[in-house]
Parts: C-alpha cells; structure tokens; sequence
C-alpha cells in the first residue's frame, strides 16, 4: 500500500538548521566581527552567555585557568551588543552564571539578569566541568556499564540536581527551561541520530527537555552534499560551535571558507534557519500530532494546547487529497495543512487507500478505537459512532480523544522519549567522537591536558 508521511517542517521547508554557540575564550571584538556578518546575511543562532564573571574554578577539580576565559555581559558594551543581536532575532541563552562554578543564588541572579536585560530564553547550554550542571558527567550515561565507564574517564563532579548540594537549581531548571544540549554527533543530520529530541527522561525529571548536537565544522555542515542529504532526508543539522573563531582579524571580517560556506547555506532553497528554542517548539508541536488511517481516509489529531500551521505531509506520487478545504493546498506530492486548531481531530479523504509511517501513526481497528503509546503515555482515540469506555482513561465521546500519562507524570506531560538503544547510540557516538580525538587529533586522556592550561586545545573547527 502507498505510504505518506508527516514531516517536521513547516511549509514550504524541507529541513532544519540552527547554530548553538558558545562563549569560551571569545571578546567584544570577534563577536562583532561574527556577529556583523550574520546581521547582514540574516542567518540567526542561539548565542549562550555568561551574565557574570568567574569568581570560583570550573569543576571539582578545579580544571585550568583556561576554561574561565570568556567575554561576560558585566561588559556594558558586550551587553549592548547582545541587546542588539536579540532585538534582531537571535536568541541569547545561558551558558551558566558564570564560567566557574555557581553556587544555586548565583544561578537565580543569572536567569534575572537576562530576563531583566535581555528577555528569557527556554534554552540552556552547560560549560565544561561547571559543580552547577545538572545530569552531567556520569549521570548523564544512559545506563550502569556506561555510567561506569565514564566516571573511569571523568573524574569530576556536578551537583545540579542535587537538592542537598549548595549547586542546586533543579527547580529553576523546570521552571525556566525546556531544553539542555547533551550528546554530540558526527552525523551533518542531528536529527536522524537523536529522532526523539527533545526527549524526556524519567530518570532526570527535573530537565523538561535534551537535545543533541552535531559537532563538526561549519563548512561540514554546509557543503552541498551535505545539505542536499539534509533536505532529502527532511533532517535538521543542530550544530554546536564556537563562532568567534571565524573570525579574521587582519581584514575585519569573517573567514573566506566561513563566508562561503554561510552564504552557501543561505542560498540553498528549502532550509528553515531558526534558533534553537523556534526549533525545538517545532519539533514538539509535531510529536504532539498522531494520525490514525483506514482505507482512503486519514485523521490528523492534534493533541497540543495550541494550533498547529503550515503542517506538511508527502504523498506518494499519483495520489490526490479530495478535500475542497480552503486549509488545504496540494502540490505535486506535497499536501500543505495551513492550520489545525488545539485538539482539533481533521479527516482528510484522499483517491487511493493510503497508509502512513512513523511512530506516531495507526491503523484504524476494527471498531475505530485506537491507542497510541509515546513512551511517557497513551493517546486514546474514539472514532467509533459509541462512546468509550476505555480501562485507565475513562469514557471518551465519538470523534473524541484523551492522553493518560504515566504515574508521576501528570503534572509534566512530556510528550516524547528516547528509547533505550537511541539513548546507547547517542552515548556510544559520542565516545567515538573522543576515540577518534585521541587517535588522530593528540587529545590525551588527561582532562587537564586536553583543556590546557593557556589556551583550550583541540577548539579550531578545522580539526573537528
């Protein structure tokens, strides 16, 4: 049977792309040099910051003098700028309080600070081997053997989570943020490493939201093989970098390959650039959409509290939608849905029987009743013509759907979770990508070491 499938992206985009970066070692006058540039080119990123300066070393241990380094918005300058850059669409999240360890009243001042100066930002970015993390280290290996072997490799502590620990902010962390960055992928389409993010553990209830980032250089991730795979793939490259380092000093712009590269991504037809949070609320608002089907018919359900545009599905060719809506436009294989209202259900009738991928899909039962489990929970859906009495949710009308979330979940309704081998995978990319430095880039095993004492080794994209 023909197969459709709902993509991500909204309409008319194909694929993602969004920058995380970080402030390590950068100043004022890289950043402009940068950040100039990407104004006037209009390519936006999510820019982390550090509201003050360090007055305490980053990790217990303490990790080298290096790691502290950094441009902070104590600079009334550097403040301005950044006011600058928000006004213009980028996002301006936290890195921390500060580059060091930050006590829980440090961390409180932070997220005042830049909501006082800047507007709040749901993303958050973890420095080095900062006491505050939260989940880090160890804790965040997804089970007990690599748990194990990573607190062989890394001998530093992080208390974020920790209600006893004078680091704690794990309830300013579910307040305040949706998404922390955490593994890292070799692989220019994010999302086909981590298809969850952002995700929910339950064992890391305090962090609403994980997503992962691909660390590789700017030119990698921008090349035209790259993103024609992108596109193909409808991915979304999330790409963790340093951006101050492209920056040419003795021609007061960017770096030529950097230039070419950015603007190669901007030419290229078909690829949303947004920052980090505007992705992220994407990807929600999608895994909070299930379609059940039968025959030539498809119900698209949106389970969200808020409506959801430019919706995309692809058919596969010679099949046409028969629906005379104006909410629906079809155009070859792609048939656009310009808005489903919250908990709207929406059938769509098309000229051939029609089955649809993905985990979030199902086939009609045989008396119209279907359950959907998205790992946290399950969605019961009633097309049936009587009412449902269904074990665990209750009665649920005709054309009507309930979501039941585990125990102890009520209250946080996570709507996605990364299974047990996508979690190994992530963990296990990860730790390929620190094999590979040490093999072929001279990183030692040495933490101290690798970050070095003067200068942060290992940091020049080019040998990403």
């Amino acid at each position: 049977m023909p197969q459709a499938k709902l993509i991500w992206s909204p309409f008319p985009y194909q694929a993602g792309f969004c920058v995380t970066d970080d402030p390590d070692d950068e100043g004022l006058e890289s950043v402009k040099l940068v950040y100039d540039y990407l104004q006037k080119i209009g390519l936006v990123t999510t820019k982390a910051v550090w509201p003050f300066r360090p007055d305490a070393p980053s990790g217990i241990p303490a990790t080298p003098s290096s790691t502290l380094r950094g441009a902070t918005l104590q600079d009334q300058d550097y403040l301005e700028y950044c006011r600058a850059l928000q006004r213009a669409g980028f996002e301006i999240c936290l890195h921390g309080a500060s580059a060091g360890n930050n006590l829980r009243e440090k961390t409180k001042q932070a997220f005042e600070f830049l909501e006082n100066h800047l507007g709040p930002s749901d993303t958050f970015i973890c420095h080095s081997k900062n006491a505050d993390n939260i989940y880090w280290e160890e804790k965040s290996a997804p089970n007990a053997l690599s748990r194990r072997l990573l607190s062989i490799y890394s001998r530093h502590q992080c208390f974020g989570e920790v209600v006893e620990s004078p680091y704690f902010w794990g309830d300013l962390c579910r307040e305040k943020i949706k998404q922390i960055r955490l593994f890292r992928t070799r692989d220019t389409n994010t999302l086909a490493a981590n298809p969850s993010m952002p995700y929910f553990e339950g064992r890391k209830p305090l962090v609403s939201g994980w997503f992962s980032a691909t660390k590789r250089s700017f030119w990698d991730c921008t090349t035209e093989q790259a993103l024609s795979k992108l596109t193909n793939e409808n991915g979304l490259t999330v790409l963790y970098q340093y951006l101050h380092r492209y920056a040419d000093w003795q021609n007061h712009t960017v770096q030529p390959k950097f230039k070419i590269a950015a603007e190669r991504l901007m030419a290229f037809s078909g690829i949303w650039i947004s920052t980090v949070s505007g992705i992220m609320d994407r990807l929600r608002l999608v895994q909070g959409l299930f379609v059940a089907y039968r025959q030539n018919r498809a119900w698209i359900v949106n389970t969200n509290a808020h409506e959801a545009r430019d919706l995309q599905i692809v058919l596969p060719p010679g099949i046409l939608c028969l629906d005379n809506h104006p909410a629906i436009q079809q155009s070859g294989c792609l048939l656009r849905l310009h808005r489903l209202a919250p908990q709207e259900i929406h059938c769509l009738t098309f000229s051939q029987d029609i089955r649809f991928a993905g985990n979030r899909t199902a086939a009609w039962d045989a008396e119209g009743k279907m359950k959907f489990d998205f790992g946290h929970g399950t969605v019961f859906l009633n097309l049936s013509r009587q009412t449902w009495r269904a074990s665990h949710a209750g009665e649920i009308e005709p054309n009507q759907f309930k979501i039941v979330f585990k125990k102890g979940l009520e209250k946080i309704r996570p709507i996605s979770k990364a299974g047990h081998w996508e979690l190994l995978w992530l963990f296990w990319g990860q730790s390929l990508i620190i094999l590979r430095e040490i093999l072929f880039k001279k990183r030692s095993f040495n933490t101290d070491k690798f970050l070095g004492a003067r200068e942060i080794l290992l940091e020049d994209h080019e040998h990403w």
